[in-house]
């Protein structure tokens, strides 16, 4: 029974916070309460212990409540210390495993695609050639991860991209014209979902899933390759991309990240 009590004191507390920073201007202990569905007297005494922590401050003139910056701190601090990398912890390898197939965190820099994790078995990919991967970089209209970054570019972003970087022709099947990059980056925002078919290496296939930040902005992306014979469209719909959802669904939550559905 202690044991609910408390809990129920930790999410109330949370809610308290969230309910003050959400809201534009200073709020009345009468609304918070109500809003958080505590007497006042318990608002009041969870107010009381957040002052003495330095979370919020109470303006003398209205007697109104409000969050003070100090929170932002510890915001900075996760920001600092917990990188993408970091917060993905084991998912990535423990997917690769699963799916007995390479999987990768990629994040956009300057236009280009950054490996900052890959896992993979050389003797099933690539036939026992390793493939360097991380800290690499790679065109961003060639990789599944890179067309997943596009879909936030605008028309006058990929004429930029074309002037700076060029479409380079990796494969036969890489897309190299603008009218090809604006149709694949509509179909991949239909889908939210990014196929990358042979186009940056003969032989591989490639899916590749968004990973949101609190921002609501893609932060980095999740793909998954091997090689076409182990890749069928029909199994990357069926198995392949419900696991990798799943496991860019965690990452973009303990990015901050509230899924609206």
């Amino acid at each position: 029974m202690e044991k609910k009590t408390s809990n129920q004191t930790v999410s109330k507390l949370i809610q308290l916070i969230s309910c003050i920073s959400e809201s534009r201007t200073p709020m009345r202990l009468q609304d918070i309460s109500e809003r958080i569905g505590v007497p006042t007297a318990t608002a009041f005494r969870y107010l009381n212990a957040l002052m003495q922590e330095g979370l919020v401050f109470q303006d003398a003139a209205t007697n109104r409540y409000a969050m003070t910056w100090r929170i932002c701190e510890y915001g900075k601090l996760v920001r600092n210390h917990m990188t993408i990398r970091t917060l993905s912890g084991n998912l990535v390898s423990e997917l690769s495993v699963k799916l007995s197939l390479g999987v990768c965190l990629v994040i956009e820099r300057n236009m280009e695609c950054v490996y900052l994790d890959c896992v993979y078995d050389p003797d099933s990919i690539s036939d026992g050639v390793p493939l360097q991967r991380i800290g690499l970089q790679a065109p961003i209209h060639a990789v599944s991860s890179g067309k997943m970054f596009l879909t936030e570019y605008t028309e006058n972003d990929i004429d930029l991209l074309i002037s700076k970087k060029g479409l380079a022709q990796l494969t036969e099947k890489t897309i190299t014209t603008k009218e090809g990059l604006l149709e694949e980056m509509r179909r991949t925002r239909e889908n939210n979902y990014a196929l990358e078919d042979q186009e940056c290496e003969p032989g591989l296939r490639c899916v590749a899933v968004p990973i949101y930040d609190y921002h609501k902005k893609i932060a980095a992306a999740l793909s998954c390759f091997g090689k076409v014979e182990t890749m069928s469209f029909e199994h990357i719909q069926k198995v392949i991309l419900p696991d990798l959802r799943a496991v860019a669904k965690e990452i973009s939550f303990r990015m901050g990240y509230e899924d609206p559905h």
